[in-house]
């Protein structure tokens, strides 16, 4: 027969030993024990002569989210909901509690739901043995290829459980829980005393358990990151590195380019004396030649000011057309020492750019001004190779890939600040 179809179950019905509700059995030969929803009773129903062997001090307070007898659709088999049970660990004084629910399939055998503040994983019982990886320190192990990171180690125990069970479950029953995640997986170990069982989880989104058992009540509403919910920006970012590498190397292409066809070629250089106690100050230089394609201009000037300044007034001129370019420029270099030690300020070199220039024959108009007489030198460079643009389009195209990264790295905070090995906040060291 073909485990993927519904199949009619086999179910026994008795009453229960204590209050006398009717219970129904649908694990049959390897249900061990069941326990009354209505009275929390235990009982024993491994052999014919079932007895009641323990009950829970309480009556059941929590309503499973998927009622048992509910049938859901997997990938691997339709499986029927016949147990749940609460558990719950203590973790410096503070109770963290998450519901399961066994599944039961006559052709498949067991499954588990576990779900954990509105997160839900599909559970299967594996007989592959992880394999411990010494070169992490935080106890990582290998499943089938796959690296797990060591999330959580802790003493588990029973709250509560309605329903059938395959082995002698109890009240205040407890056991080593130890996890390791590879979102969307999640792999579990469960320590008692004389066994060690293993287990693998993938996480499932709530709508799919809600359409897989067709439920018509709401699930628990999702809280947080869980503990193997894939992060949704992981695609996201593997899509943008690769664009973000594309244009890069475009930009960094043009930019070579760039570098290649500009010039950067000296046109005028001289020395100027600026006598303060001069009543004519300005003065023009000599002609000069512009040539090739309209381009940029940088005039570059060096002073020798020693903690003092010099303000320089300068107009391009084209000797044909008459066009000016105006600007100016201060220069100022402070030094000197205090209490902190030795410090300096401003500096004895300035450049200005002048960003499209046509060719021609061009001349400059100097007006310096300043409070001691100074010498300085004016250079004129015809199309020098600039940086900013590509600096800028650069910045522009790691904005989004560091907003991603910020978002993952803060969804992985989240996740990762209720395990052993909680992430270190941004500018607070390495992780811990």
């Amino acid at each position: 027969m073909d485990g993927d179809k519904p199949a009619t179950p086999k179910v026994q019905t008795f009453k229960c030993l204590q209050c006398g509700s009717p219970i129904s059995l649908r694990g049959l030969l390897q249900t061990t024990r069941v326990v009354c929803s209505r009275c929390g009773t235990v009982i024993d129903i491994s052999d014919e002569n079932m007895r009641i062997i323990g009950r829970f001090k309480e009556r059941p307070t929590v309503k499973p989210a998927i009622p048992l007898g509910s049938r859901g659709a997997f990938p691997d088999g339709v499986f029927e909901a016949i147990g749940f049970m609460q558990r719950f660990i203590t973790v410096e004084g503070v109770d963290y509690r998450w519901r399961e629910y066994l599944l039961f399939n006559p052709f498949k055998g067991f499954r588990w739901l576990s779900e954990y503040n509105g997160h839900w994983s599909y559970i299967k019982t594996v007989m592959h043995q992880p394999r411990v990886l010494h070169i992490f320190g935080d106890g990582s192990i290998t499943f089938k290829g796959s690296v797990f990171r060591h999330f959580q180690s802790a003493n588990a125990k029973v709250e509560f459980v309605i329903g059938e069970f395959y082995w002698r479950v109890e009240a205040g029953q407890s056991c080593l829980v130890q996890d390791y995640v590879n979102p969307p997986q999640i792999l579990s170990m469960e320590r008692t005393s004389n066994e060690i069982t293993w287990s693998l989880g993938e996480y499932v989104e709530p709508q799919e358990i809600a359409t897989a058992f067709k439920l018509t009540t709401p699930l628990p509403a999702r809280i947080g990151v869980g503990v193997n919910q894939p992060s949704p920006l992981v695609q996201q970012g593997e899509s943008l590195k690769g664009l973000t590498a594309l244009f890069l190397g475009i930009a960094i292409s043009i930019q070579l380019i760039s570098l290649a066809m500009s010039d950067n070629a000296l046109v005028f250089q001289r020395n100027f004396l600026f006598n303060a106690a001069a009543t004519e100050k300005s003065l023009v230089t000599d002609l000069f030649e512009l040539s090739g394609r309209t381009s940029n201009v940088m005039v570059c000037t060096k002073a020798d000011v020693n903690n003092n300044w010099l303000y320089v007034s300068m107009t391009l001129i084209n000797d044909e057309t008459g066009t000016a370019y105006d600007f100016g420029r201060e220069i100022d270099y402070y030094f000197g020492s205090d209490s902190d030690g030795a410090w300096t300020e401003g500096s004895q070199t300035d450049e200005a750019i002048l960003p499209a220039v046509p060719a021609g024959r061009y001349y400059l108009r100097i007006e310096p001004d300043g409070p001691a007489s100074t010498r300085y030198l004016v250079s004129v460079y015809r199309d020098v190779p600039q940086w900013w643009p590509f600096l800028i389009t650069t910045g522009l195209l790691l904005v989004l890939p560091l907003a991603v990264f910020w978002r993952r790295r803060s969804f992985e905070y989240q996740r990762w600040s209720e395990s052993d090995h909680p992430m270190a906040k941004f500018g607070s060291g390495d992780d811990e």
